[in-house]
């Protein structure tokens, strides 16, 4: 069970002319899944700045459908100033495509330490994933 689950819909320009979701809206769509993830521990946008500095795409299968996608976020590493996290983007036939990212929050300067309250809600969901 994923630490955070979201539902994200399929538009009809994300499928190219092959019929099927361009490979960049996987990206996309785990962007806009860690969003709403960290406004979830009340960091929307607007509240912390980051920077995914590692993005690894795994995918496992075509997704030609316009059906929802789940996204579903475990925490892998909380470091001082990162925290990786690894996606797993479903349809119904079930996992489309892996994904892991690193993100390093930041102000104007450069990296900054992750806030505590929003570190305390990240080690919590690491250790319900181990």
């Amino acid at each position: 069970m994923a630490a955070y689950e979201t539902t994200v819909d399929v538009r009809t320009d994300d499928l190219g002319r092959s019929g099927h979701v361009n490979n960049s809206k996987f990206v996309a769509y785990t962007d806009l899944a860690r969003d709403r993830y960290l406004a979830s521990h009340g960091y929307g946008p607007d509240e912390l700045d980051h920077l995914v500095v590692r993005l690894e795409v795994e995918y496992e299968r075509a997704l030609a459908s316009l059906d929802p996608v789940t996204v579903g976020i475990d925490v892998t590493d909380v470091g001082e100033t990162s925290v990786t996290l690894e996606y797993e983007l479903r349809d119904a036939e079930g996992v489309v495509a892996t994904v892991t990212t690193v993100a390093v929050t930041v102000d104007g300067e450069g990296s900054i330490p992750i806030p505590d309250l929003l570190r305390r809600g990240l080690e919590a969901d690491l250790e319900g994933t181990t």
